[in-house]
């Protein structure tokens, strides 16, 4: 028992079980150290000193991590469009071209990226008119070709068919139904791009 105003604790008897941890106890031991590590399956692994890991109990070697495949879109809002280079820059050269009416409201704030993200629209922006390159690169949706892979095409500027299928790996089962038309659509861009 402790004194008046002391810290103390009685001592369980010998036949009692005792419900409380001492502090040499594993469970109360820092971690610290310890790095955890998550395999592509979601298995939790501990990783230790060296190159080994701890996984219930039993050491064995580090997996390597899985290369996790781009989804573009995957986790877009259903009404979200994605928009090319050309297609943004035309938009935000547009609100800047209305900045003074737009600051005189106080209810409109203009981000403070606004900036940022028009000059990087314009740099990346090898096409001066975004609506022959859309109207091109939508052709591809009868294939399958969703409205994100169809920007990563406009936005990369690919010049080969293998270059596609590197940039957007999600086209590689749709290769057989889609290189032919692919071949032509580069060619168009590339003449697109020329003529800005």
């Amino acid at each position: 028992m402790s004194e008046k105003g002391g810290k103390g604790f009685s001592l369980p008897s010998k036949g009692a079980k005792s419900s409380l941890k001492g502090k040499d106890d594993s469970s109360a031991k820092s971690k610290r150290g310890r790095k955890v590590h998550f395999n592509a399956e979601g298995d939790r692994i501990k990783v230790g000193k060296g190159d080994k890991s701890v996984k219930g109990g039993k050491i064995s070697a580090v997996k390597e991590p899985q290369p996790l495949e781009l989804k573009i879109g995957a986790e877009l809002p259903e009404n979200a469009k994605c928009l090319m280079d050309c297609e943004a820059a035309l938009i935000l050269e547009g609100i800047q071209d209305q900045m003074v009416v737009l600051s005189r409201d106080p209810t409109i704030k203009i981000p403070v990226s606004f900036d940022k993200g028009l000059q990087y629209a314009k740099s990346k922006n090898n096409f001066t008119d975004p609506q022959p390159v859309r109207k091109l690169l939508e052709t591809l949706t009868n294939y399958g070709v969703t409205d994100g892979e169809i920007c990563v095409i406009a936005n990369a500027h690919p010049e080969t068919i293998d270059e596609v299928f590197a940039l957007v790996p999600s086209l590689k089962d749709k290769r057989s139904s889609i290189s032919k038309p692919l071949e032509g659509i580069l060619s168009g861009l590339a003449n697109l791009r020329n003529s800005s």
